[in-house]
């Protein structure tokens, strides 16, 4: 494990995008020595986003409780709060059983580490497969810096051969890829392998 991981991240990271933390119970109490040691930021170019607790744009508690997208996986923990994503707008979440990543486009959960310090430290040890942070940095030397609230994204889902490369990606704002990822979901989740779905895209 990475030694002062947490430490190390929020000080490559932008500012803090919350005021000093307050006791939020609806906090993972995991998620803590994070958002206290920074809360909220933006890191790599802004391909990773921590998004802060209490008030603001994008909080954690706006993010899991105040969205339609989140009622598309029925089936995650109940404790699961969702606190980050990659450039590409995939989550990160905290649970009873630690730090997960999430692909919003089949419902997986990827174990990352038990504590906000391995989940820091797996992100340092390895941003561009976690982070996106390669691709994020191509992007905006073509397009310019990625606007808050915005993520990147293919037209055609990742999981449908969506591409991951610069040509293909668009910024798209965060609410509304997320909830066209979980009514992609809601469209898939079911079906048998090689079935063809139509998706309108916009």
């Amino acid at each position: 494990m990475t030694v002062d991981a947490i430490r190390r991240l929020v000080g490559i990271g932008s500012p803090p995008l919350g005021g000093d933390l307050r006791a939020d119970r609806r906090l993972h109490a995991s998620l803590l020595p994070l958002l206290q040691a920074k809360n909220g930021f933006y890191a790599f170019e802004s391909a990773l986003l921590v998004r802060q607790s209490g008030s603001g744009a994008g909080n954690v508690a706006w993010w899991n409780h105040e969205l339609t997208w989140r009622n598309a996986y029925p089936d995650l923990p109940d404790n699961l709060l969702f606190f980050a994503e990659d450039v590409f707008g995939f989550p990160f979440a905290v649970s009873d059983s630690g730090f997960h990543s999430f692909d919003p486009e089949t419902a997986e959960l990827e174990f990352v580490g038990g504590t906000a310090e391995e989940w820091a430290g797996a992100i340092l040890d390895d941003s561009d497969m976690l982070t996106g942070y390669q691709l994020a940095h191509e992007w905006q030397v073509r397009h310019g810096a990625l606007a808050p609230g915005y993520r990147l994204a293919p037209a055609l889902p990742f999981v449908l051969g969506g591409e991951y490369n610069t040509e293909a990606l668009r910024a798209k704002p965060d609410v509304e890829l997320a909830e066209f990822r979980a009514e992609v979901y809601t469209r898939i989740k079911d079906l048998p392998d090689g079935a063809q779905i139509r998706i309108q895209l916009e």
